[in-house]
């Protein structure tokens, strides 16, 4: 590959990387990944999703076995969404995208 892209696509990481909603987003990514009520209930959103595609492996979809598989997948994944730590993340990954589209619309737009 030619060592002048490669040195410009190294400088547009350091670019990106030094960005404070970058930065921001890293940060809270590592307080989430070691916050233990949050993997708790990521955890349980996992066994529910399981149980979920289970259930409509087994039943019908319209059976009380999907249904209720089916909600206890929705309050799952609520209480996970709801919460303070996951909440942070996600306004902070809204900002950071701006930039990651950004990129991606100028390397990759006429693909």
């Amino acid at each position: 590959m030619n060592v002048s892209l490669l040195n410009k696509l190294q400088e547009l990481k350091q670019t990106i990387s030094s960005l404070d909603e970058i930065k921001k987003l890293s940060e809270l990514e590592e307080k989430l990944n070691n916050n233990e009520e949050v993997m708790k209930l990521a955890y349980a959103k996992d066994v529910a999703s399981t149980n979920y595609e289970d259930a409509l492996k087994h039943f019908p979809e319209d059976s009380i076995e999907v249904k209720n598989a089916q909600k206890a997948l929705h309050q799952a994944k609520l209480e996970l969404d709801l919460h303070p730590a996951v909440k942070s993340y996600m306004e902070a990954y809204k900002k950071a995208s701006i930039y990651y589209n950004k990129v991606n619309s100028v390397l990759f737009g006429d693909f």
